[in-house]
């Protein structure tokens, strides 16, 4: 595979105010192409500091992304830093020239110097049309002999013996811009660029239930990786993204390894494609032409409002009670006051009445249900902070979970609603309820 580098400009990107989300676009978008993102470096709005990081990239690697500093403020000085590296003035683009006086003449606003600062690309660029935007993006092809010293004039860089270009990509920053222009600019241009492509084979499972280290220990003891085979992990919270890669002169070996690994995670696994487990729980209540209803005490909504994400929900999805308190619990699920009094609010017997009082009430065909502590206070030794039952109702019974959280109240309540969706999932996919863990034991 080739590889690719971003450099993301903004002072913003480094004083904790924004968060950079360009390096897991693009690696996304670049990898059917071959192409692999294997540096990330994010640098402030200075002249300086962007032209030395965009010259180290072009040392390293053939193909450099560039992402911000674009608009007509200040601060935004990509332009003239690439202009130090490469050369040549600053010039209108025409076409978004004429877009950008479309737009603010629609809004009734003058078009100011300011303004057409953001139409402003290098003279020696390929423009970008911006499909939701201003500012354009840029094509550069940058002469090898120019990487690594000062700009030259466009006369000395004729006399300069004949070699392969690298090319610049410049982007602008605002997410939403930056994944229109790289989706209508330059995808369409990458093929043209002659870069040695190698178009790896992948497979991947989001998995749920089992920690990084257990499925890492899984994946060993089934002789992953391999010299021919890569793999990766990305986790999040409750859970893990696991994927392999290969040549296509290893596609058997893969094969082999994609059965190993699905036999060696097991129900762990709850897509083979890159969805959270709300998209995949919502798949399999459509297919089973199911629906269901929620019962949420400490999450507050939370699980009614992930499944709700998914397009299409209202299919499968009737409703919910939060019910916070106990005259809630008691009035809108008819959970007997007794089992509250004799058990406490965070016990199994009354999540299960919970999943079977939702599920009543809404008339589904599965109920869930979370009463837990969510903290910081109201823990105590027997139940302390982090506690949470789960339940699923449906008409083969009710199965219940006992999980200890102990960590934030927000994640308490994230850990919660995954458990919850997780059971849910494990329900409809026939699988038998696990046996409840006492607390203190690690939340999978």
């Amino acid at each position: 595979m080739s590889s690719v580098e971003l450099v993301t400009t903004g002072s913003e990107l480094l004083s904790g105010r924004t968060v950079n989300t360009h390096a897991q676009t693009l690696a996304e978008k670049l990898r059917p192409f071959g192409l692999k993102l294997v540096r990330d470096t994010t640098v402030s709005d200075d002249l300086t500091a962007i032209a030395e990081a965009v010259r180290g990239a072009l040392s390293r690697v053939d193909l450099v992304f560039v992402s911000g500093g674009l608009g007509g403020t200040s601060d935004d000085i990509t332009r003239e830093a690439l202009a130090q590296i490469v050369g040549g003035q600053l010039v209108l683009y025409p076409e978004a020239l004429a877009s950008l006086e479309q737009r603010y003449a629609k809004m009734g606003r003058p078009v100011t110097d300011v303004a057409r600062r953001q139409v402003l690309i290098l003279e020696r660029s390929e423009g970008l049309l911006n499909p939701v935007g201003i500012a354009p993006g840029m094509m550069i092809q940058v002469p090898s002999a120019l990487v690594g010293g000062t700009s030259r004039s466009r006369e000395r860089e004729q006399e300069l013996p004949p070699t392969n270009p690298k090319t610049l990509f410049v982007l602008p920053g605002p997410p939403r811009e930056f994944v229109g222009v790289l989706e209508t600019g330059v995808l369409p241009r990458l093929g043209k660029l002659g870069l040695p492509v190698c178009q790896a084979l992948e497979n991947l499972w989001e998995c749920t239930g089992l920690g990084e280290t257990e499925i890492a220990e899984r994946l060993e003891k089934i002789g992953l990786p391999t010299p021919e085979i890569e793999v990766g992990y990305c986790a999040a919270m409750g859970q893990i993204e696991v994927r392999l890669a290969a040549a296509p002169e290893h596609a058997a070996l893969l094969a082999e390894k994609t059965a190993a690994v699905r036999a060696a995670l097991g129900a762990a696994i709850y897509a083979e494609t890159r969805i959270g487990l709300e998209e995949a729980v919502g798949r399999l209540l459509a297919t089973q032409k199911k629906t269901v209803a929620v019962a949420e005490s400490c999450t507050g909504g939370l699980i009614g409002h992930r499944l709700t994400t998914v397009a299409g929900s209202s299919a499968y999805f009737l409703g919910g009670v939060i019910c916070y308190s106990n005259e809630s619990k008691v009035r809108d699920l008819a959970v007997p006051r007794e089992l509250i009094e004799r058990h406490g609010a965070v016990s199994e017997e009354v999540a299960r009445a919970m999943a079977e009082g939702v599920r009543a009430r809404f008339g589904s065909d599965c109920g869930v249900a979370v009463t837990g502590i969510a903290g910081p206070d109201g823990g105590t030794a027997a139940k302390p902070v982090g506690t949470v039952w789960i339940a699923v109702a449906d008409a083969a019974g009710t199965a219940a979970r006992l999980r200890c959280f102990p960590t934030t109240r927000e994640h308490v309540k994230l850990w919660s609603s995954q458990q919850a969706l997780d059971l849910l999932r494990r329900r409809l996919q026939g699988g038998a309820p696990d046996t409840p863990r006492a607390p203190g034991l690690p939340g999978w």
